[in-house]
């Protein structure tokens, strides 16, 4: 039976701009104007004999049609872009969005080993400040943070985020009395507050929720958590650490090479706190690529071998009355 199909070209502006919701934005996409993507829309609308967007004041908002209409084009778009680059041999790509101190001091350095395993999956990394916006961006995956987790979308849990206070050899040898958290009153504090994480908290008062955590479970009760100073990354601080300028809460998975080189050193190595985890999350209709999978799989086999080959978080890991309740991986 023959099938009935709406024009291609309007069913691809729409996509285009409903994912976008903005048709300068899909415009600019698929390299035409923006009187263009209108009129394909119009096409489309007149088509089916319904509204498809709501033209609003402040923008563009999809009707119930439209909602309806997105995640079949999205999917079905998603599967001939992947099974073309299948029939025609080329390298297929995906798109992440990191945070900067992630990709910095985690990621980057061990993403040639996906290279030389996968040769035919190129990665395109975005490195910023904001946790990755499905609704808006077309990122396929992003590295995310507990604190800062999109909705609605396919989750892995990556690693967790065990953190332990870290400072140069020589400011540690500046403590009164180096066994007790408390003497980190007498050298400076120093904090990530990110845009990404500060919106996330919602509240200023819980700017420096990690160390205060930290504080909390270390029992240091004469500890002023909130006095110090704010870098926009972790990387940032944990520099500023190793150059003797203060105290810094270092991610054990982040800070291996500084520690072995004794840049960095832990005053308190008993005393580590999980702060969070970090997950890679994907729309539910991108879950399921292949690519995407084979890099899932390979981020929870780094994290494996990062944790079988280091006493503390080996330690760590094996007792899970340390742990909060592990999330399930989100269904599709």
């Amino acid at each position: 039976m023959r099938r009935q199909l709406p024009p291609l070209n309007a069913l691809k502006a729409f996509e285009a701009a409903a994912r976008r919701l903005s048709f300068t934005d899909a415009a600019d996409e698929l390299n035409v104007t923006q009187g263009a993507i209108s009129r394909q829309i119009k096409t489309l609308e007149d088509y089916y004999q319904i509204q498809l967007f709501e033209r609003q004041h402040r923008g563009l908002t999809l009707t119930d049609s439209g909602k309806k209409l997105l995640p079949v084009l999205s999917d079905v778009f998603d599967r001939v872009h992947a099974i073309s680059e299948d029939l025609t041999g080329t390298s297929e790509e995906l798109t992440i969005k990191v945070f900067p101190s992630f990709a910095v001091r985690w990621l980057i350095p061990r993403l040639s080993q996906f290279q030389t395993q996968e040769p035919d999956i190129n990665i395109r990394l975005t490195t910023a400040w904001h946790a990755v916006d499905f609704d808006r961006e077309t990122f396929d995956a992003g590295i995310v943070h507990s604190h800062c987790m999109p909705t609605d979308v396919h989750t892995t849990a990556i690693t967790n985020e065990w953190m332990t206070p870290v400072c140069s050899p020589l400011l540690l040898d500046k403590l009164s009395n180096p066994k007790d958290p408390n003497s980190l009153n007498e050298v400076m504090l120093l904090h990530c507050s990110s845009t990404a994480k500060s919106e996330a908290k919602g509240t200023s008062e819980n700017e420096y929720r990690e160390w205060a955590q930290w504080g909390q479970e270390a029992q240091a009760k004469l500890l002023n958590t909130n006095s110090g100073e704010a870098f926009d990354t972790t990387d940032s601080a944990l520099q500023a650490a190793a150059m003797g300028y203060g105290v810094a809460l270092g991610d054990l998975m982040m800070i291996e090479d500084d520690l072995a080189s004794g840049r960095l050193v832990m005053p308190f190595p008993d005393l580590v706190s999980l702060i969070g985890r970090y997950y890679i999350a994907s729309p539910n209709n991108k879950a399921n690529k292949p690519a995407l999978r084979k890099f899932r799989q390979w981020l929870l086999s780094v994290t494996e071998n990062i944790v079988a080959n280091n006493p503390i978080l080996k330690e760590l890991e094996s007792h899970p009355n340390r742990l909060h309740t592990p999330e399930p991986e989100s269904a599709l």
